[in-house]
């Protein structure tokens, strides 16, 4: 819908997501393309901006000719996109040299998406929820369920809806984005992640702290 709002025609666009795979997913990757003609290929047009920032579009399938309507192969492709091979070129070594090529560079779906309305994705650190307005909403309706739930099944389906409607009242999506831009801020004065806890979600918090990183079993005695 964004083509159409004039509103924000001449405004610059940001949108912020967390890292979910969902966002970060790639539309495609070399290692999904076979070498020759008639072997697999995981999409029928390449979509790719140039150095000028136009979009270009390269087709993966035969449109004509003897092999019509099969995948044309990363040999075939470089040819296409000007690539130059060597002689004999293996399989790892044609991956290598359009690694380079703007086609094959890790352009994640969701930015291919924004960039035709002139979007600019940001993704928020990994692991940093104080900066992900989503996680709070599930903690809301965590601690709304499980400060009244019975362990019934009738029960816990009433409370889900019931917490949505009590997140909205009490607006705490407000509260939220509020947080949001005080981390960022916080951040941009040079202040610590500890820091931040500290500020947003308890004193204890232990100033050795570093990130919010994923505890595995190899760290899990680490400070």
């Amino acid at each position: 819908m964004l083509e159409f709002k004039q509103d924000y025609k001449n405004n610059q666009i940001e949108v912020i997501v967390d890292n979910a795979r969902t966002h970060t997913a790639k539309a495609y990757s070399l290692q999904e393309f076979a070498k020759g003609i008639g072997h697999r290929c995981p999409v029928d047009q390449i979509e790719y901006p140039d150095e000028n920032g136009v979009t270009k579009v390269i087709d993966c399938y035969f449109k004509q000719g003897p092999y019509k309507d099969q995948s044309k192969g990363l040999a075939e492709l470089a040819k296409e996109l000007g690539v130059q091979l060597p002689p004999k070129a293996k399989l790892d070594e044609i991956r290598a040299l359009l690694s380079k090529h703007r086609a094959f560079q890790n352009v994640k779906k969701l930015e291919m998406l924004a960039s035709k309305y002139n979007v600019k994705i940001i993704y928020c650190p990994k692991y940093h929820r104080e900066l992900n307005a989503i996680e709070g909403l599930w903690c809301n309706q965590k601690a709304f369920v499980r400060s009244r739930t019975d362990q019934t099944f009738e029960k816990m389906i009433k409370l889900i809806a019931d917490s949505r409607i009590h997140f909205v009242e009490r607006n705490i999506a407000l509260k939220l984005f509020r947080r949001f831009w005080r981390s960022i801020e916080a951040y941009s004065q040079g202040q610590t992640y500890a820091d931040v806890l500290k500020l947003f979600f308890s004193q204890f918090c232990k100033t050795s702290v570093q990130s919010h990183r994923t505890i595995t079993n190899k760290n899990i005695n680490e400070p």
